[in-house]
Formats: C-alpha cells, structure tokens, sequence
C-alpha cells in the first residue's frame, strides 16, 4: 500500500466514524455540531481524503 492510499483510508475511517456518531449519538457529539471544533475535525478529514503528495 502506498502511503498516498494509507492517508486517503485514514481521512475516510475518520470522516466515517464523526459522521455515525453524529446521526446515533448527537448529545455526546454536540461539540462537532455547534462549535468550530467540528469545522476544524471536517476540515482534517477533508484534508486526509483529497491529499495528494508532492513530486
């Protein structure tokens, strides 16, 4: 696996698991939700899934 492949899985078990525990337990997720923590963890995870290295 390149390391290209390995990041791009680890942004989207990220984004995946912040997305079901929004839908099945919103009152332990509220702080994703309402606060510019959950801007910054969805940038993270966009950030993981589109990464394309350097040449």
């Amino acid at each position: 696996m390149t390391k290209k492949l390995i990041i791009n899985l680890i942004g989207w078990l990220f984004f995946i698991f912040l997305t079901i525990g929004v839908v099945f337990f919103p009152e332990q997720f509220s702080w994703y939700t309402t606060n510019i923590g959950g801007l910054i963890c969805l940038l993270i995870g966009m950030v993981l899934i589109f990464y394309k290295p350097r040449k």
